[in-house]
């Protein structure tokens, strides 16, 4: 269900980033396209601006005056000041390179309407111009047109005024370009940004897909580790309450009878409950220590004091206090080591309690004939020691569950099941490496290793 869940949230992710993308990227089209087209016109209406100074207003007016109408076109294209003004527009319009017309534009007072006049094209005289928008009003002042559509499609404009030598607006100078003109300039560069706006995008939306599955990853191991520490609490739970009811129940049953029977209980038979019940408090109190112990090293309560000793002589020290339950069980332990070893550098006391756990249970699954050894050995930097014996051995099924807490093997069936656990708190507090050997039948094999 929560795999659901955190499909379903990078999938969602996935749509928002490419909605996202979708929208900048038209955004950002149509706004880079207003940008240009704003330019293009700024540019046109500079070029107008130029060229309609150059003009003389009266020039222009004479020549609509001796030429009234576009029959007459073949007549003025020979005319002195037709060439000028015609020569002036053509040689701006090759300079600036403007790929489409230029014309100027007069209006007729006695019809009211606008007349194309002299024009880059030299084909065009007094045509009658029906859709210019917007010309009675940019006629006297001038301005950009912007992109409009006329007869042969959308194209952008900007006009000038043409004055005469008393300042009146004659006409206008307009300067045209097609949209399919304009846009093919434009859009390589347009393009070029957008591609590189959705490189921007596609690193920032793949880094925030990334980290928000990072962030469900990490839900989902916060999650499961929720459960297994409810898991682990009720276990837990379980397990102390099943080691503490047997002595207690002992001690309990125990000190009933001697309250019941205390007057028909002979002095022996009381001494034995009370040795009986002293061994469960023995128990208890061992149970608790444990605990107590484990619980101070994951917590991280208890600190390293580190110091400088000889390994081999802690192991011979360790040894001398197994030797007497080894011997009961007819089980020999031995150390295996040079004369001379270097002194490692860790937390005496820990160590001392690491190689204890390990002897005790190495002596708890041997039998008689078998043997315990405690190797001792230098490998570069580092001194490892090991405590092998010829026991039982250990399940290939029980290997990774040996340092769990409370776990105790199908086979086990003495003690707390925690004195792994806190060989593995002991050893990862000293940042040391360890590992497990066994096989059922021929032994096992614990090693470790310490700094130098």
């Amino acid at each position: 269900m929560k795999t659901n869940s955190s499909n379903r949230v990078l999938t969602y992710t996935m749509i928002a980033i490419i909605l996202i993308a979708s929208y900048i990227t038209v955004n950002s089209y149509q706004t880079q396209l207003a940008i240009y087209q704003e330019k293009e016109l700024f540019k046109l209406d500079c070029i107008a601006n130029a060229v309609a100074y150059k003009i003389s207003g009266s020039e222009h007016m004479n020549l609509i005056e001796r030429y009234p109408s576009s029959e007459l076109i073949d007549s003025v294209k020979t005319d002195s000041t037709y060439r000028v003004i015609f020569d002036q527009m053509t040689m701006a319009k090759v300079m600036t390179k403007v790929p489409s017309e230029m014309f100027t534009v007069v209006r007729k007072p006695e019809t009211g309407k606008f007349y194309q006049a002299i024009s880059t094209d030299d084909t065009r005289w007094l045509l009658e111009l029906n859709n210019r928008p917007g010309m009675d009003s940019i006629y006297k002042k001038g301005g950009m047109i912007g992109l409009y559509e006329s007869e042969d499609g959308k194209r952008l404009g900007a006009v000038s005024p043409v004055m005469n030598e008393k300042g009146e607006t004659v006409g206008v100078l307009q300067v045209e370009e097609t949209f399919d003109s304009f846009f093919a300039k434009a859009k390589d560069q347009i393009y070029r940004n957008i591609a590189i706006m959705l490189v921007f995008i596609f690193i920032i939306g793949t880094l925030m897909f990334f980290s928000v599955k990072s962030i469900l990853k990490q839900q989902d191991k916060l999650q499961r580790q929720k459960q297994e520490l409810e898991q682990f609490r009720q276990e837990l739970l379980a397990n102390i309450s099943h080691d503490l009811r047997t002595p207690l129940a002992g001690i309990h049953g125990y000190l009933e009878t001697m309250i019941m029977k205390k007057d028909s209980l002979d002095e022996q038979t009381r001494q034995e409950y009370l040795q009986s019940s002293l061994q469960s408090t023995a128990k208890l109190k061992y149970l608790v220590d444990e605990l107590f112990e484990l619980s101070r090293l994951e917590s991280k309560e208890r600190k390293l004091e580190l110091e400088s000793f000889c390994v081999r002589e802690l192991a011979y020290d360790v040894i001398n206090n197994f030797k007497l339950a080894a011997q009961e069980k007819g089980v020999n332990i031995k150390v295996d080591s040079e004369d001379t070893m270097p002194r490692v550098n860790a937390d005496l006391a820990l160590i001392d309690r690491t190689i204890q756990n390990l002897l005790s249970n190495a002596v708890k699954f041997c039998k008689s004939g078998d043997q315990i050894t405690v190797g001792i050995k230098k490998e570069g930097e580092k001194v490892w020691v090991s405590v092998s014996d010829t026991g039982a051995g250990i399940p290939e099924a029980d290997i990774p569950h040996l340092f769990e807490r409370f776990y105790k093997g199908k086979t086990a069936q003495q003690g707390t099941g925690l004195g792994l656990a806190i060989v593995k708190s002991i050893l990862d507090l000293h940042h040391s490496e360890y590992f497990v050997k066994s096989k059922v039948g021929e032994g096992t094999t614990f090693r470790f290793s310490l700094n130098i």
